[in-house]
């Protein structure tokens, strides 16, 4: 265990794929309910956040490559990971925030989002430079 009490393998998912409670909250329920596919609405209710926040944070977790869309229903998802690498990740992590919620808040908390949003940045401003250039 490093930093806040968590493994490398838990800072490496939490940085990959969650940046927000929210999005972590949405992730454990659907880990943790892999019965039923969940629609926004249903995680809404579940977690008393808004249905367009729920439905935008499924999205992102599915273009992580950890909610898989249900067969049957377009806007449903259940928790698929792609990765067996995830698969361990993400249990680790329900563990350790069951465990030590305050240390993996604060993980998500203390990211250097300004850097990451800085080096998105930098791909934006060459775009840009060059969609200005000539055609």
């Amino acid at each position: 265990m490093t930093d806040a009490g968590l493994s490398p393998r838990v800072q490496r998912f939490l940085t990959t794929h969650i940046d927000s409670i929210e999005k972590l909250e949405v992730l454990l329920l659907l880990r943790a309910r892999t019965e039923r596919a969940w629609t926004a609405p249903a995680v809404a209710l579940e977690l008393r956040i808004t249905e367009a926040s729920a439905a935008r944070r499924m999205a992102e977790l599915r273009t992580g490559g950890l909610l898989l869309q249900d067969g049957g229903a377009e806007d449903a998802y259940r928790f698929s990971p792609g990765r067996s690498e995830d698969v361990q990740a993400t249990a680790e992590l329900a563990m350790a925030y069951s465990a030590r919620r305050v240390s993996v808040i604060s993980f998500i908390f203390s990211r250097p989002m300004d850097r990451v949003r800085g080096f998105a940045d930098a791909f934006v401003l060459k775009k840009d430079k060059d969609g200005d250039g000539h055609g």
